[in-house]
């Protein structure tokens, strides 16, 4: 803590140590989010699968691990923030009648402690600041009692309690699940909008500086697989021809029994993929190859995973993979324990495809029991995984694939030739897929 902030009364120096807080979850990269990743690279390669494909599976699959891991830095950025404001709320309550007092003390003449405080705080603090007023305003979170950290976050008495975890999994079970929606990103523009257009500061180091400071921020740079959020509002705003061509092609494709299974949102994502295939603006057919595979991954995780859940509970099973370890491939490490996917009867929050494939890979009882109820193989099941995985991964972070291409995936994915559900109807049992 610097000189100055130590000689500040106490309720500034906590306000200035958690705009820190804030500053130092706002700001982070990709190697930032690996560090929680629930496995490293090595983890993911020598699985049992073709040694040609095993490289490449094991990319998709840690990339898809740090995709979720950066998710989960954005959702503790929320909350940091969410606490934030509410600190800065009750501070603000306590010395000034206005809603907002933070912008006129920033802004005017500094006439006041209060005023003094905020406006001699750094630019990025005041930024950090505006971001947490915009996160308390218009969010409801029940009050975290504690936060996760990996050490780059300490505790801040009365205000800020941190829990340690080494991956994002054990952060989301401290954070709890995450509201829906972007909010972090609309607090930072309405903190930049705040800034650019209230300052009577006009240096441009200032804004500068604020540019730099936003361009670092997390929420610019969510992954481009999870650009889903918004589906529903497209669907809806369909007109209703269109999403009745597409809807009547879905379930004549899948079949009914099949197209019946789909989770809400794994339809909608199917809809979308359909919308965007027969739309003669469409310029990247990769992103449609991206929403189908999306729609496969939510289906996995809304169907297949609880579905195997409710299995092994029947069996006395509430933990899977539950003490099972992954071989490792260095002689100086020791083997890693597999992630469960699920834990006291139910599917864990914010799978991965990559973990539900490595929690194929295991050789218990009840597991291939359940496969078997299915009428399907426990290797066949993890491979069309990891197949989608690929493609997926491809999907998102490419582009250049053809129409010809898109049409032959697309195809196979519905099982248009064969009539079997394709790759959804793969995750129901035989006779629900014919």
């Amino acid at each position: 803590m610097t000189d100055a902030a130590a000689s500040l009364p106490e309720a500034e120096e906590a306000l200035r140590a958690l705009f820190g807080a804030l500053k130092t979850c706002l700001v982070w990269n990709r190697e930032r989010a690996e560090k929680i990743a629930c496995l490293d690279l090595d983890n993911y390669r020598g699985l049992g699968r073709d040694p040609s494909e095993d490289e490449s599976l094991a990319r998709v699959a840690f990339d898809d691990d740090v995709d979720h891991a950066e998710d989960v830095l954005v959702w503790r950025a929320v909350v940091v923030g969410y606490v934030v404001g509410e600190a800065m709320s009750n501070y603000a309550s306590a010395r000034s009648p206005l809603d907002d007092p933070w912008m006129a003390w920033r802004t005017e003449a500094p006439e006041g402690p209060s005023a003094g405080f905020v406006h001699g705080l750094k630019e990025e603090e005041f930024f950090c600041a505006r971001v947490a007023y915009h996160l308390h305003s218009n969010l409801h979170l029940d009050r975290h009692p504690s936060v996760p950290t990996d050490g780059d976050i300490e505790d801040i008495p009365e205000y800020l309690k941190t829990e340690h975890g080494w991956t994002w999994r054990e952060w989301l079970e401290v954070l709890g699940p995450p509201v829906t929606g972007s909010p972090l990103s609309l607090a930072i523009g309405a903190a930049k909008d705040d800034i650019s257009g209230g300052r009577d500061r006009s240096e441009p180091e200032v804004a500068v500086k604020i540019a730099e400071l936003v361009d670092k921020v997390s929420a610019f740079q969510m992954p481009t697989i999870e650009r889903l959020e918004s589906i529903g509002t497209k669907i809806d705003a369909l007109g209703a021809p269109d999403r009745f061509k597409a809807e009547e092609f879905l379930k004549g494709a899948l079949g009914v029994p099949v197209y019946s299974s789909l989770s809400d949102d794994a339809r909608t994502a199917a809809l979308e993929a359909e919308r965007r295939f027969r739309d003669s603006g469409t310029l990247d057919w990769n992103s449609v190859a991206s929403e189908y595979a999306k729609a496969f991954e939510i289906q996995v995780k809304q169907l297949f995973v609880p579905r195997l859940a409710q299995y092994l509970e029947q069996k006395g099973v509430r933990e899977f993979p539950e003490d099972e370890y992954l071989p490792s491939h260095n002689p100086n490490r020791s083997p890693s324990k597999k992630q469960a996917i699920i834990k006291y009867g139910r599917a864990v929050p914010k799978l991965s495809l990559g973990m539900i494939s490595i929690a194929l890979t295991s050789e218990s009882a009840e597991l291939g029991n359940f496969c078997q109820s299915l009428g399907r193989h426990r290797s066949t099941l993890q491979r069309l995984i990891d197949e989608l995985s690929l493609d997926r991964n491809r999907g998102a972070h490419e582009t250049g694939m053809s129409f010809s291409e898109l049409a032959r995936l697309r195809e196979g994915w519905l099982g248009i030739a064969t009539g079997d559900g394709g790759i959804f109807g793969a995750l129901l049992p035989v006779a629900s897929s014919s």
